[in-house]
This record gives C-alpha cells, structure tokens and sequence, in this order.
C-alpha cells in the first residue's frame, strides 16, 4: 500500500509486555530499518531490511531480546543517526 516513508515519520508497534518479536516484510514495497526497543533501551538493530523477492519467502526479522517496541524508520536512518544496541530513547505515547 505504502511506497515510502516520510523522512520525520515511523510506525511504532507496541506491545503489552516484553518478549522475543519477530517481523517480516510480506507485501512490503521498500527497505526499512528496524529498531527492537525494551523500555527505553534499543536492543536490537536492522540496517536495510529488504523486502522478499516476488514468490520467495520473506526473511524474518528478530528480537535479539524482550522488547516492548518495534520502531520501522527510513532505511538509512540508523547509520545517519548513528543508532546502536544499548542506546537510550525516549518514547511519549
């Protein structure tokens, strides 16, 4: 549905409690990068997940942790922003 992201702009999953996330990409038109997020710590990173190739069975995206949060953001953004495991972020909901 989506071609793109906006730049300023993100999709934030939130979840109830923290556990082990997985994530795909079924259906998606564009790279994204993925932050897995437990509170307020990021505790996992994703550079350039692509989306599958038509036919082909998406690659499966994981938590290395628990984490509460899954942020999809602009690819490229990670490395812009410098944004590594073990960094602090602020979510306001």
């Amino acid at each position: 549905k989506y071609k793109s992201i906006k730049k300023s702009q993100g999709m934030l999953f939130v979840f109830d409690n923290p556990a082990l996330q997985s994530f795909w990409m079924k259906n998606m038109k564009f790279s994204i990068d993925i932050l897995f997020i437990n509170n307020d710590t990021v505790v996992s990173v994703v550079e350039n997940a692509v989306p599958p190739v038509k036919n082909a069975e998406p690659t499966i995206y994981k938590s290395e942790s628990p984490a509460n949060y899954v942020l999809e953001i602009n690819k490229g953004l990670v490395k812009t922003y410098n944004i590594k495991k073990g960094d602090r972020i602020k979510i306001e909901l």
